[in-house]
């Protein structure tokens, strides 16, 4: 007798034992995947992290440095060239020198990280706006890439925390993306009274937009992000897509994007996923 209900009684906290599993798991479980139509396929736009020193390796440190100042400066000077910027810019080894008319100089200088000896900052040229005369450069350190924007008018100097720069049509804000694996973030700034752009603190659902990427299982054929595309629909709506390939040499990747806006000039970004 004391044996039957000894084994009842083990049947019974099995049981409940796994009720309690199973409530527990479902939200985990039940999370919805992305069926094949739910995929948008795009032609891959150019990589977050532009691959400058691909052709470099020694296991000796100061040959192995020696080639990655050369083909950072054949980089950038290759930029210059097809840009038509030679009176403005110049690349020398280890710093990029700027002349703005009436301005002076600007000079950026690639350093190494504070108690390294093998991960520099360095700065690559990004891209130019011939119709503001903008010059975007990409200040690069391992798995992070932030923007310098320079006015080659007036002079003005920026530099923001991210990547792929970009402003709203009326200039009031600006926003960049953080891509450094395993985490993606979406930066809104916006333009202060003297000029310059502060992050603008906002109140973003981030555990909605992480499963998001959980939706179209982003982690399972590449870490992070290839590529990434802002753009403004309005002063208070922006598109932002993030594009993963599911391998190394495609020429076509899925996006997952996300829309965010701004309802009241007073209000809070709001984040939305879109599918």
């Amino acid at each position: 007798m004391q044996i039957t209900l000894s084994v009842a009684t083990s049947i019974r906290i099995c049981m409940a034992s796994a009720l309690l599993l199973m409530l527990s798991v479902p939200a985990q479980a039940d999370l919805p995947k992305a069926a094949m139509d739910d995929y948008v396929w795009e032609v891959l736009d150019k990589p977050v992290y532009p691959n400058w020193g691909e052709n470099c390796s020694s296991e000796d440190e100061r040959i192995y440095q020696d080639c990655l100042d050369k083909s950072l400066m054949i980089y950038n000077q290759r930029l210059i060239k097809k840009w038509g910027l030679s009176e403005y810019i110049s690349r020398k080894i280890n710093k990029t020198i700027i002349k703005v008319p009436n301005h002076g100089l600007i000079i950026l200088m690639d350093d190494f990280a504070e108690g390294e000896k093998e991960l520099r900052y360095v700065y690559l040229l990004d891209h130019y706006d011939a119709d503001n005369n903008w010059l975007y450069l990409s200040g690069q350190i391992y798995e992070t890439n932030n923007t310098v924007l320079i006015d080659l008018d007036s002079g003005f100097k920026q530099e923001f925390e991210g990547s792929h720069l970009t402003f709203s049509p009326d200039m009031t804000y600006a926003a960049t993306v953080k891509v450094e694996f395993p985490e993606e973030e979406v930066i809104i700034w916006k333009k202060d009274k003297y000029g310059s752009y502060q992050y603008d603190k906002n109140n973003m659902d981030y555990g909605n937009f992480r499963q998001h990427f959980k939706f179209y299982d982003s982690r399972k054929y590449s870490p992070m992000p290839y590529s990434a595309k802002l753009e403004w629909v309005t002063n208070n709506s922006l598109l932002v897509d993030f594009y993963f390939n599911m391998n190394e040499h495609d020429t076509i990747a899925y996006r997952v994007r996300f829309n965010y806006v701004k309802t009241e000039p007073t209000s809070d970004w709001q984040m939305i996923p879109i599918k």
